[in-house]
């Protein structure tokens, strides 16, 4: 009796770990997903633009249009999916997009993975690769940017915490802080600093 009692508690305790593990693996999943398809949408309909010149057009509707579609076809969960279009320029070739992806984890809780790319045509065509910058708040993911490499690492909106005063982006695991105008050359994280 007292070892099924035993194996009991061990199956719930292993049941409420891998629910956990779930839990917070499905967001990370869902904004690598978001990142992912806005990075290859956004660069699909440039391509278009660049290489093809297949856009004859006075206004952006096309281009924009062109995005949306690509954007659909890489996103594969049954999330909602808001994307706004910050600036569209066909003839300069900028395209400034949002994308917020609302999702509902397995305990039923609404939850949001949110990204942003902006790319200017003349940057594009250079074929740079891509750099990750994070930024953790208590070690949780804040902000995450996809960057080209020699691109300016631009600061997120200060976090706020209640019964504390933000000091500033520290790079983890070192003592250097963030500031205006640091260059990405690599994939980077940094940590909120708070007094």
């Amino acid at each position: 009796m007292k070892h099924i009692i035993y194996g009991i508690s061990l199956l719930a305790v292993a049941i409420m770990v891998i629910a956990g593990v779930m839990v917070a693996s499905g967001g990370e999943v869902r904004g690598n997903e978001a990142d992912k398809a806005l990075n290859t949408a956004v660069e699909q309909s440039l391509e278009q633009l660049m290489k093809y010149g297949s856009y004859q057009i006075g206004n952006e509707q096309e281009l924009v249009a062109d995005f949306q579609q690509a954007l659909l076809l890489h996103i594969s969960s049954d999330s909602d999916i808001e994307v706004k279009i910050l600036a569209a320029d066909a003839k300069r070739g900028v395209l400034d997009v949002e994308v917020t992806e609302t999702y509902k984890t397995i305990n039923n809780k609404v939850k949001q993975a949110s990204c942003r790319k902006t790319v200017i045509l003349e940057e594009y065509t250079d074929e740079k690769g891509y750099c990750v910058v994070k930024f953790l708040l208590d070690g949780a993911v804040y902000e995450t940017y996809s960057l080209y490499k020699g691109s300016r690492i631009v600061m997120p909106q200060e976090p706020r915490k209640s019964g504390s005063v933000f000091q500033g982006w520290k790079k983890k695991g070192e003592s250097g802080w963030l500031s205006e105008g640091v260059i990405a050359e690599e994939d980077v994280v940094f940590e909120a600093v708070f007094e």
